[in-house]
């Protein structure tokens, strides 16, 4: 078979390539074998000083301009982390009593609470326990021998946010405005004999405070610890002055502190909302915001924790506690108050009650277990002294239980052994508490040794006022404690050398007509004293007497109860409602 002609002329061309690449290599082949050493010597040195300076010149400057034109890539830039957002904490609470947040006026239970959260003290206490005063702002104090020069070195380095420095400056500006203004908690200080001259400057970071006497440095140092003492930012408050009133207007519903939060707004009837300091000198709060949500019905406050749209329920009543206790995500926290609900007796207005024995009577015929575990439903602790569970000086002793032999006993002694009418004065609740109720039930006991009760319910506004005049026979009464000091509950039931307008304390024995020169001498003595151990022996004397010969029928001391959810965490229920939000926690 014959080929086509273009066929057979790429044969013929591909083997000719075929016979000049053999050839070649044959020939490069031969040559190398037969090529001298000394040639590729001599042709290398040649070659390597041949090669002039230009050529090196340019491979440089080829090679650099041949990289430069290559695109240097762009680093990937490290992304920022997000910070996190904290928590904001929603509580659910009854803030309608609250006049002001101006420290220098805020005297109601949710008010102190809220600037305690604002604002730093010299001193203040730790947690639940207010029987020891622990130094805030102060670093230490110094006493002088005769016990009236008290002077406070501060710590350096603290600044309000708005970069003024808290100094010695700042304490004696904020002592001297609660003196100068006279407002309501301001006696907790000038009880001491405090005046504007007696607050001094000794240093940038020393103050002196010279009080009237000679007082006792757990007294002093308690009543420190009260908001009312809170230091104020002098500059941001003076600038918000008007008509001389030293910031005070400005105050009601802003704040000027150095503590954990700062006051972002007050709606008054809907919400307080408080923002955390980030610069705060303890180190910035776990929380970013808190919400104090005014909800003024408990009922409308246990809906929204059950529901999760709040996380503290601030002001359940007792039946209210024990229905949620249990429930999943709910914690209930606990803490016994400085609040004492009691029974007073008037000794004069009424002639039974001036005998001492009729009064024990009374004691022996109450049923206290009834009224604390089905009338106030467990929220209460037995308590029958006059200084509160956790203050020093308080008196553990319980004698008095429903004894009704013993009773009628007592009446027979003195000369009543078929009884008497007497009138018991209550309002119908006192912070929740159905006062009526236990009014019906210690009725419903004196009737049992013959002492008929009638009973009188009265607004409570209006039952104060005649208290105060001293005009009610028998009255069903809350006493809470201003400062964690015996002294504070020791002065009111147990202080009274007269019944007459002369009496320097008008208080709670005054109000009954109760003097008692011994129990007043105490008081006194022990408000005075340097010795704590001699101090706490006249509190003991004291409290035992008026257990025992008193004016008072003390039913049981207060337990506070908040209903929280479950991952609320750090939160300490103070005795006196000065609880530190700045520690607490919202786990995930």
């Amino acid at each position: 078979m014959l080929m086509s002609s273009s066929i057979s002329t790429k044969m013929t061309a591909a083997f000719i390539v075929v016979l000049i690449i053999v050839g070649g290599v044959g020939y490069y082949a031969g040559d190398m074998l037969a090529r001298p050493t000394a040639y590729d010597e001599g042709y290398g040195k040649g070659y390597e000083e041949g090669r002039g300076k230009g050529y090196d010149e340019g491979y440089t400057k080829g090679y650099a301009e041949g990289k430069a034109a290559i695109p240097t890539p762009t680093p990937t830039p490290t992304p920022t982390p997000t910070p996190a957002v904290k928590p904001t904490l929603v509580i659910a609470m009854d803030t309608s009593s609250i006049v002001s947040l101006d420290p220098a006026q805020a005297y109601e239970f949710e008010g102190v609470l809220t600037d305690n959260n604002l604002y730093d003290k010299l001193v203040d206490f730790r947690g639940a326990d207010c029987s020891t005063v622990y130094p805030e702002l102060a670093e230490s104090w110094d006493v002088s021998p005769d016990g009236k020069i008290w002077t406070f070195h501060l710590k350096e380095g603290i600044k309000f946010p708005s970069g003024t420095p808290l100094d010695a400056d700042a304490i004696i500006f904020s002592l001297r405005r609660v003196v100068k203004l006279e407002l309501t908690p301001s006696w907790v200080i000038t009880q001491f004999g405090i005046t504007e001259d007696s607050v001094k400057k000794v240093g940038d970071y020393d103050v002196e405070i010279t009080l009237d006497d000679v007082y006792a440095p757990g007294m002093f140092l308690s009543c420190l610890a009260f908001p009312v003492a809170s230091v104020v930012d002098p500059k941001v408050v003076m600038e918000h002055e008007v008509d001389g009133d030293m910031g005070n207007a400005w105050l009601t519903d802003h704040s000027a502190g150095s503590g954990p939060f700062i006051l972002e707004k007050w709606e008054r009837g809907t919400e307080i909302v408080l923002v955390e300091n980030e610069d705060y000198w303890k180190g910035a709060p776990h929380l970013g915001k808190i919400v104090l949500k005014e909800i003024v019905e408990p009922l409308d406050q246990r809906m929204l924790l059950e529901k999760g749209d709040v996380d503290i329920a601030w002001n359940l009543l007792a039946d209210q506690i024990l229905d949620v206790e249990g429930k999943p995500g709910i914690d209930i926290l606990r803490s016994p108050g400085f609040h004492l609900f009691y029974m007073g007796m008037n000794v004069v207005l009424s002639k039974p009650l001036s005998d001492e024995r009729v009064r024990d009577a009374i004691r022996w015929a109450i049923d206290y277990d009834a009224i604390i575990n089905e009338i106030v439903q467990g929220a209460a602790i037995k308590v029958q002294t006059i200084i509160p569970k956790g203050v020093a000086g308080y008196n553990p002793a319980t004698p008095y239980s429903q004894d009704f032999e013993k009773a009628k006993q007592l009446l027979a002694d003195a000369g009543y052994p078929n009884g008497f009418t007497v009138k018991l004065t209550t309002p119908a609740t006192i912070a929740q508490i159905p006062t009526a109720d236990i009014a019906a039930k210690i009725k419903s006991d004196l009737a049992k040794i013959g002492i008929n009760v009638e009973i009188e319910l009265l607004d409570y506004a209006e039952l104060l006022t005649k208290y105060r005049a001293q005009s009610l026979e028998m009255v069903l009464g809350r006493w809470g404690s201003d400062y964690a000091d015996p002294d504070a509950n020791a002065k009111p039931f147990a202080h009274c050398n007269t019944t007459g307008p002369e009496a320097a304390v008008k208080q709670l024995a005054w109000r009954n007509m109760y003097t008692n020169a011994r129990t007043t001498e105490l008081v006194e003595k022990a408000a005075k004293e340097l010795d704590e151990k001699k101090r706490m022996e006249y509190y003991k004397e004291i409290t035992d007497i008026i257990l025992d010969e008193g004016p008072f029928v003390i039913l049981y001391q207060l337990l506070i109860q908040r209903a929280v959810r479950t991952y609320v965490d750090g939160l300490v229920v103070s005795p006196l409602t000065l609880e530190d939000f700045s520690v607490v926690r919202k786990l995930a």
